[in-house]
């Protein structure tokens, strides 16, 4: 089944990020992808401008995203994943995933658990935090079966929460994000990225948001598809917006736990639950 992550540069108006959505959407159905993914922040990038009024934004754009995010998935007859910020009754808003059947039904709605608290950000500032973790759920195509489990960004610096999905059958974990520029940076997100797929020998699709900010460095790209095996088979620069697509299949997990039985070969049991 042919996925596409997708890699852009939101801006601060809602009404820019989602025609651009259009775009990029039509441009991935082209690649004849199945899952397309859009990244963290598509709805509205987080700047000053934003921050300052997040709720206000919420309130005012999060519906329309979502109904986009329907529409472009009954559009071109494949799953859709996007993130935004959903209004919640206490006023700061969650920092949300999505994902859309192509019948314009949600397969998964998954609000962030784990906000930035890190390199002297605060999201809790402005973003209130999920509670639960974060789903799994079915795609099909095909005579082709995948099971993927959602997270977003920070998410990927805690390795229980993706070995979470894992127990609850995923096979494909999807990573949204805008992974902030910094010193080693760069080469955090490459070995998160890589070592989530590997202990967990499964698949590993990751979407991220390039630049957004000062000479478009504020944000470090390098959307990826990573195999079983921890190898990088698709992906995109630092720099460049754009689609990278690869051939994800179960047969490939199925193998490479064949020749890797870790999953198996594990004594210890995990209890998760959210604190």
């Amino acid at each position: 089944m042919k996925i596409a992550t997708i890699q852009l540069t939101p801006t601060t108006d809602p009404r820019e990020n989602l025609a651009q959505m259009r775009v990029r959407a039509a441009e991935a159905a082209a690649t004849g992808a199945r899952v397309m993914v859009f990244p963290e922040q598509t709805m509205v990038l987080l700047q000053s401008v934003t921050v300052d009024a997040l709720s206000e934004v919420a309130a005012e754009w999060w519906e329309a995203f979502a109904a986009l995010t329907s529409e472009l998935a009954v559009e071109h007859d494949a799953v859709v994943i996007a993130a935004g910020f959903e209004p919640s009754p206490d006023g700061l808003p969650f920092n949300t995933v999505i994902a859309v059947g192509p019948g314009g039904e949600e397969l998964a709605r998954y609000r962030k658990l784990h906000l930035y608290e890190a390199f002297s950000q605060s999201e809790s500032a402005h973003t209130r935090a999920g509670t639960e973790l974060p789903p799994v759920f079915d795609v099909k195509h095909d005579g082709e079966t995948l099971r993927l489990g959602l997270a977003n960004c920070y998410d990927i610096r805690f390795p229980e929460m993706f070995r979470s999905l894992v127990d609850r059958g995923a096979n494909v974990c999807v990573v949204v994000a805008a992974w902030a520029s910094g010193p080693g940076k760069e080469a955090h997100w490459s070995l998160l990225t890589q070592t989530r797929a590997l202990e967990n020998v499964s698949w590993l699709v990751a979407s991220a948001v390039v630049g957004g900010g000062p000479r478009n460095a504020a944000t470090v790209g390098l959307s990826r598809i990573v195999d079983p095996l921890g190898e990088v088979v698709a992906g995109l620069g630092p720099r460049e917006e754009g689609i990278a697509v690869a051939d994800v299949t179960s047969g490939a997990v199925d193998r490479a736990r064949g020749v890797l039985p870790a999953l198996a070969n594990r004594r210890i049991t995990l209890d998760y639950r959210v604190n």
